[in-house]
């Protein structure tokens, strides 16, 4: 991604994630243990997939575009950390939703990312 279009993209994520933050503090469900490591969970995946985005800085795209290796910051320790941490989230929705049969699309998120190569 290239000028005009990142600013669009990463204002988009900005959003998404405020709105997402949004809707956790206004679930009109109990605040029970679940809720909270739940809220806990996608606030911490919210802030490092943002960390991950931004280390990534020109390489970012949509496409699988080989431009420059990114080795420094959480890529250094984690292969793909916007996957890793976006996970997260949907693990934290899981909880502060508290509906089982959601267990069965991160099963299906983390089986459909562990086998993409490098």
């Amino acid at each position: 991604m290239e000028g005009r279009s990142v600013y669009v993209f990463t204002a988009l994520q900005v959003v998404a994630a405020a709105t997402l933050l949004w809707f956790l503090i206004s679930w009109a469900a109990p605040w029970n243990i679940e809720r909270w490591v739940g809220s806990v969970l996608v606030v911490v995946g919210v802030a490092f997939v943002g960390m991950a985005r931004c280390q990534l800085g020109k390489s970012f795209s949509i496409r699988p575009e080989a431009r420059e290796l990114v080795a420094h910051g959480l890529y250094s320790k984690i292969r793909n950390p916007i996957y890793v941490f976006g996970s997260m989230i949907i693990l934290g929705l899981i909880l502060v939703l508290q509906k089982p049969v959601l267990w069965v699309g991160l099963a299906a998120v983390v089986a459909i990312h562990y086998p993409r190569p490098a």
